[in-house]
């Protein structure tokens, strides 16, 4: 379960980034940092 929280963790502090790369009307951060968080989710899923 520690490791399932630290996983929310993350997600959640990447969403907040876009979130507040969106309201600034920065959608190619916004994207970029998807982009990141897609790439780091898949990669965690594949180690496991």
């Amino acid at each position: 379960m520690p490791v399932f929280k630290s996983f929310l963790r993350e997600q959640l502090e990447h969403q907040k980034e876009i979130e507040e790369a969106m309201e600034r009307g920065d959608y190619e951060k916004a994207k970029g940092l998807m982009i990141k968080m897609i790439e780091r989710t898949q990669q965690g899923i594949e180690d496991n």
